[in-house]
């Protein structure tokens, strides 16, 4: 396949993967400020298409880019598809080390009689997703910044 290629995909799941987690980012307000009686329902009901499709994309986006830096070494654009890459590994294990634990927890808890860690549980999944976003966005934008840096000004 040819770089061009590669490079379309790469970036159409990196921006994919990256909108979910920009989703989290907005709707992170107003959930702090949710009752346990709303937000318990709502966050065990709500992700339910985020966990099927998300592994696609978010899986599918470091296979890709991988292989792109991969295909890349020794151009100049190969430190930065590479950046990219580390970012999105970066960004699965805070989802695993904060988001899957949090994920667990919650998912247990019953809206009537929720503990008093929920503030805690909450706070760990919903900042962890904003520092995905925030890993993501530095990878993405070191993803665009790798083409921008191969493509002519004229």
């Amino acid at each position: 396949m040819k770089i061009r290629v590669w490079r379309f995909a790469s970036l159409l799941l990196a921006a994919l993967a990256m909108g979910m987690h920009l989703a989290h980012v907005l709707e992170l307000a107003p959930k702090l400020q949710w009752s346990a009686e709303l937000y318990v329902p709502v966050q065990t009901t709500l992700y339910e298409w985020f966990g099927k499709i998300g592994p696609i994309f978010e899986v599918g986006a470091l296979i890709l880019v991988s292989i792109l830096a991969y295909r890349l070494r020794g151009r100049p654009a190969f430190s930065f598809t590479l950046a990219s890459s580390v970012s999105i590994v970066l960004a699965l294990l805070v989802w695993v080390l904060f988001v899957l634990p949090a994920n667990s927890h919650i998912v247990q808890i019953d809206p009537a009689s929720a503990p008093g860690d929920l503030g805690i549980w909450r706070d760990q999944w919903q900042f962890g997703q904003a520092g995905i976003f925030i890993l993501h966005l530095i990878g993405f934008s070191s993803l665009i910044h790798s083409v921008l840096l191969e493509t002519p000004d004229n």
